[in-house]
């Protein structure tokens, strides 16, 4: 989730006596972190681990983090939203001057739990992408959920079988999520209005421009390396984009457009992007549990490069 100037935040109040700081540097990057009280020393000892190795799991995209000097706070907290057995309760990004990740966690989980949680890895895949305007919501929210997976899976996290299952799933409740609604107006009327919409059609275009990117390359782009080269020309902004520009940049890397196309195909269109027959040439079906995965499929290939 993003938060832009749009919103006010109130402040955390603490005094640095009831704040445990580190600094952890990662390829490109050194992360400001500021834990909260109440938190055990050894605890929070296990979190900074957790938020470096997260941090390196989002380098894997192009080699290093997309900001050279985020602040990320960790906020204990069991009572947000009755999420209180989940490790990770809550994650947002705010970029009101300095990006920062704010991350509400139950200190009282094991940390294993917290490296199988998503939160973190979708709040810091954020920072891929500048800040959107509210109308293209679905683009940031969608790449960042699809990061999430593809990111999570790479690192050993997830299973592939796991990763897809789960990107199939979000499809399947973006499909269902008010098909009345162009992918802008729902991103408009506000996440709440169409939540499921607004998360899993950008990652349903991420997807497209990914297989093609990789497709018509034969592997030498793919979405990683055209966000590397966005990350390089781009960011950190200050300043809020719209969708349109921001395709219109990614495709400028590009010796034809990709991007641009998907926009125009798909964001004032009503309904969802037809995925299913994605998947079945990706080699991917869907199980109660796991997606099963066929090699013999067209792009099989493509589906092993992505995870």
């Amino acid at each position: 989730m993003i938060i832009g100037p749009w919103l006010t935040l109130s402040m955390l109040a603490a005094s640095s006596g009831g704040v445990i700081f580190a600094q952890e540097n990662v390829a490109g990057a050194t992360l400001d972190i500021e834990i909260q009280q109440p938190m055990q020393r050894e605890k929070a000892d296990e979190i900074i681990e957790w938020l470096r190795n997260t941090a390196m799991l989002v380098n894997q995209t192009y080699g290093r983090f997309p900001n050279p000097a985020p602040r990320i706070i960790i906020i204990p907290s069991t009572n947000r939203r009755g999420d209180s057995d989940k490790a990770v309760v809550f994650g947002r990004v705010t970029r009101q001057g300095r990006e920062t990740i704010e991350l509400f966690v139950n200190a009282d989980r094991p940390i294993e739990e917290f490296y199988s949680d998503w939160t973190a890895t979708h709040e810091f895949s954020h920072l891929m992408l500048p800040l959107l305007s509210q109308r293209h919501r679905w683009i940031s929210e969608g790449f960042a959920s699809y990061y999430q997976n593809v990111l999570m899976s790479r690192a050993g996290r997830y299973t592939p079988e796991d990763a897809w299952q789960r990107l199939g799933e979000g499809f399947a409740r973006g499909e269902e999520s008010r098909p009345e609604l162009t992918l802008n107006e729902a991103s408009a009327r506000g996440i709440r209005e169409a939540r499921m919409k607004v998360y899993w059609s950008g990652a349903a275009i991420a997807l497209l421009a990914d297989i093609e990117l990789r497709r018509r390359s034969d592997g030498d782009e793919s979405l990683d390396s055209v966000l590397g080269e966005l990350q390089a020309c781009c960011l950190p902004s200050r300043r809020s984009w719209s969708g349109s520009r921001l395709f219109k940049t990614l495709d400028s890397f590009l010796d034809e457009p990709v991007f641009m196309p998907l926009y125009r195909q798909y964001a004032n269109t009503k309904g969802f992007p037809d995925m299913k027959p994605v998947l079945r040439d990706l080699g991917v079906r869907l199980g109660s549990y796991n997606a099963v995965l066929d090699d013999r499929q067209p792009l099989s290939a493509i589906r092993r490069s992505i995870e």
